[in-house]
């Protein structure tokens, strides 16, 4: 019986152990399951305007049995590091942790979309298992209310230029509100003008400019490269763009202008009234000089006409003619135009100029094509406004008087020479001891057509290298000395 019962005994004992042994596996088996990890919600929307930042909420179905790190992916039509920041593509828990948390930063300031979205997607893992039936991707909407500034051209009227006078135009662009950030703006360009060869934007030919922050306008220049052609009419339509939409607004209705280019026909009929003595060319003008006293003097007559090439010009003439007396030809009175012969003060023994003529006023210089140009004063005032000149030389030959002028009127050497190269004095061949060159190097001035005995005023500003050129001032004439510039000023006005 004792030996009955110790048997028993020892039989339950190992029993019990084995139950223990058996319990405590289970319960390790049991606790290191992994546990299932889920997000709260599928879907949440975030204003940014009042966020600058949001936690995703992580679920777990058990307590983490160790460290884990639940990794996740991220996409959506918001850009990673540009609409927002996240520290790391994972969910960090530690040992014991039943939820945890990935924070999103919002990049505020870079969101220019009413709409974007972040989705997060939980990745698989050794350490968590993910339930399909579960929530395992939540979809977080940024939203944000956008009102953007807005950028229009001040004013839409059309604006007017003549295209000789090469002008600046500058045109100013507002913004509705004071701007926090640059603002990038195309323009674009509608006519037959080209961007860098007859004009340009803000001194170049790129078509963009940068409205700057801090500010409510925005000049921009174009400069028109000078086009001389009487007649010329062409427009520029001018409109600008935002070279990012989700910036800044430009509304239709102040979106563009346009610049009208305009160099209006001058009728010159009213100067050019009475042809040029004895069959010459052109028609005569009065001409008269500005003399000290601030008064006209010395009236001549000069001959001109219209340059058919470009008919905003006029231009000289010699006014050649025969004498039938002396069988030879000579230049009638006035054939100067600008009377630079008088500027010479030739002495009765000294020299003169190499030309076929009887008096002082019919010395010549070389004509011009260009004498004067003329600029209306605006599309619809065209019988009054702006005189000027190319800079353009003249120039003439010298000769000893006493070689030239010597002797009864069919000996003198002019007489003589006239008959030889038909009244040429380019083909003379007479020597020259010396070729004057005067240069015109400005030319401004007003027309007036409209006035009762039309006229036009102008200043004429004259350099020479040549020792012969002002070496006497003409005496009573307002000829102002400025460094090496003479000016002289004039009035025309018709026969």
């Amino acid at each position: 019986m004792k030996h009955v019962t110790k048997r028993i005994f020892i039989t339950a004992t190992l029993l019990f152990a084995a139950l223990f042994i058996n319990y405590s596996c289970q319960k390790d088996e049991i606790e290191a399951t992994p546990p299932v990890v889920s997000f709260e919600t599928a879907q949440i929307a975030v204003n940014t305007d009042d966020n600058d930042s949001y936690n995703v909420n992580l679920r777990l179905s058990s307590p983490a049995h160790k460290d884990i790190a639940v990794k996740v992916d991220v996409s959506g039509t918001a850009v990673e590091n540009e609409h927002f920041t996240v520290p790391a593509k994972e969910i960090s828990l530690a040992k014991g942790d039943t939820e945890g948390v990935f924070p999103i930063t919002i990049l505020n300031e870079n969101i220019w979309d009413e709409e974007l979205t972040i989705e997060v997607l939980l990745a698989p893992g050794t350490d968590y298992t993910i339930d399909p039936q579960l929530t395992n991707k939540i979809t977080v909407k940024l939203t944000k209310e956008i009102v953007l500034p807005e950028i229009g051209f001040e004013s839409i009227e059309s604006i007017h230029t003549n295209p000789f006078n090469a002008e600046t135009i500058k045109i100013e662009l507002v913004a509705n509100e004071e701007l926090t950030y640059d603002i990038d703006l195309v323009i674009e360009f509608d006519g037959e003008l080209t961007l860098g060869e007859d004009f340009l934007l803000n001194g170049a030919s790129e078509s963009s400019i940068t409205f700057a922050q801090g500010t409510t306008t925005q000049e921009i220049e174009i400069t028109f490269n000078r086009i001389d052609e009487a007649g010329f009419s062409k427009n520029l339509g001018i409109s600008i763009s935002p070279a990012d939409p989700k910036k800044v607004a430009v509304p239709q209705e102040t979106k563009a202008v346009i610049i009208e280019l305009l160099d209006p026909v001058v009728d010159l009929s009213a100067m050019l009234g009475t042809p040029a003595l004895l069959g010459g060319e052109g028609y005569q003008i009065y001409q008269q000089i500005m003399d000290v006293n601030s008064e006209w003097s010395g009236k001549v007559l000069v001959n001109a006409s219209v340059n058919s090439n470009n008919s905003n010009y006029i231009k000289s003439h010699r006014n050649m003619y025969f004498y039938d007396a002396f069988d030879c030809y000579g230049n009638t009175i006035g054939g100067d135009v600008l009377r630079l012969a008088d500027m010479l003060r030739f002495a009765t023994t000294d020299t003169t100029i190499a030309d076929y003529g009887v008096g002082r006023t019919s010395r010549y210089f070389s004509p011009t094509d260009s004498l004067l140009r003329f600029v209306a004063e605006s599309k619809d005032v065209v019988n009054k406004g702006f005189v000027t000149a190319p800079r353009q030389k003249f120039s003439a030959n010298l000769i000893l008087k006493v070689d030239w002028e010597t002797g009864a009127n069919t000996e003198k050497q002019w007489h003589i020479d006239s008959k030889a190269t038909g009244g040429v004095i380019e083909n003379s061949t007479v020597p020259t001891f010396h070729t004057i060159e005067v240069w015109l190097e400005k030319l401004e001035g007003t027309y007036d057509f409209t006035a009762e005995v039309p006229e036009i005023v102008f200043e004429a500003w004259y350099s020479s290298d040549s020792e012969f050129f002002m070496r006497n001032y003409p005496e009573g004439l307002d000829v102002v000395k400025d460094g090496d510039l003479y000016k002289v000023t004039y009035r025309l006005y018709p026969r």
